[in-house]
């Protein structure tokens, strides 16, 4: 009887959105979002419509906001089992979050058993084993860790002839599913401040875009990709329009031209001095001073863009 008095005590809802707050350390907007949006919890309602919480409840945000304290993000964990949970927050706790000026080196276990999995076609078992790791590997982790090496020797495999073009192809496919998947995942709410990424006119290569928009997401931002190769005039239009406070350029290969270039610093031209802009990629690297006489941020690294979008309101 006691047993049963517990349980019922534990499922019982009787904690008002107040006292979760204070209890989780979550805001109540939080709280809500975490509920509407991810399904977090599922809080039944007082004659009145006021959310009322059980202690499974609060024992479930507590170990959700541990997790994302520990580096990961709710729209991955929010699905978790309270077991799996407390074993992520352990791990997690054995492997203290590196810094952002960090690097982080390639994880080459995963980058070696996803490339087999890219050069025997098997893609559908490629998007599952991506969408696992997502979960196991803090943000910066699975971008930095992951995702770069990977791209990185798939061009290298693709450039030697290790895989025939139809194989890249199709591995390309099921990497962009798989990075707008984890982008929209991660989508913060309607509040939060917005960055449109894409490349500049004469850049074809989407996927340092994507992975932007990737680490986009997982800072708390809202993201629009806008697609490769688009004229200036598309870019600014497209942030003017859509309220964003940020442009997020990638120029991987090749290397910008001097047209490129121009295209670019017209960019930074057309939107309001309030709306950053910023650019990355081998493709742009050779441009640092024209970047900065421009007001573009080029940040360094991932790492280093992590560390711009940690500050949105500040103009530089």
């Amino acid at each position: 009887m006691l047993l049963v008095s517990a349980m019922s005590d534990s499922t019982e809802a009787r904690h008002p959105i107040r006292v979760v707050s204070q209890r989780t350390g979550l805001s109540a907007p939080v709280l809500r979002a975490w509920e509407r949006r991810y399904g977090a919890v599922e809080p039944s309602r007082s004659e009145g419509g006021q959310r009322l919480y059980s202690d499974e409840d609060v024992r479930r945000l507590q170990l959700l906001a541990t997790a994302v304290d520990g580096g990961r993000t709710i729209g991955l964990i929010a699905d978790l089992g309270t077991h799996e949970l407390q074993a992520l927050i352990d791990e997690d706790r054995e492997t203290p979050v590196q810094a952002v000026a960090d690097a982080i080196a390639p994880d080459v276990d995963r980058v070696r058993t996803a490339l087999r999995l890219i050069e025997e076609m098997r893609t559908e078992e490629l998007e599952q084993y991506l969408m696992r790791t997502a979960v196991e590997l803090r943000p910066h982790e699975l971008v930095e860790g992951l995702m770069v090496p990977l791209l990185q020797e798939v061009g290298r495999a693709w450039q030697s002839g290790r895989i025939r073009p139809s194989t890249e192809h199709i591995a390309s496919v099921a990497i962009r599913r798989f990075l707008e998947w984890i982008s929209t995942t991660n989508q913060a709410d309607l509040e939060a401040p917005l960055a449109v990424t894409g490349t500049p006119s004469g850049q074809r290569h989407e996927f340092g875009a994507l992975l932007a928009g990737v680490v986009i997401a997982y800072e708390g931002w809202r993201v629009r990709f806008l697609g490769p190769d688009l004229p200036a005039s598309e870019i600014a239009s497209a942030g003017e329009k859509l309220g964003a406070s940020m442009v997020a350029l990638s120029a991987v290969h090749p290397r910008l031209d001097s047209r490129g270039v121009q295209e670019v610093l017209e960019v930074r031209r057309l939107l309001a001095p309030s709306i950053k802009v910023v650019i990355g990629g081998a493709g742009a690297e050779p441009y640092r001073d024209e970047w900065k006489a421009a007001g573009i941020i080029h940040p360094p690294s991932l790492s280093g863009f992590r560390a711009v979008l940690a500050v949105p309101g500040d103009a530089n």
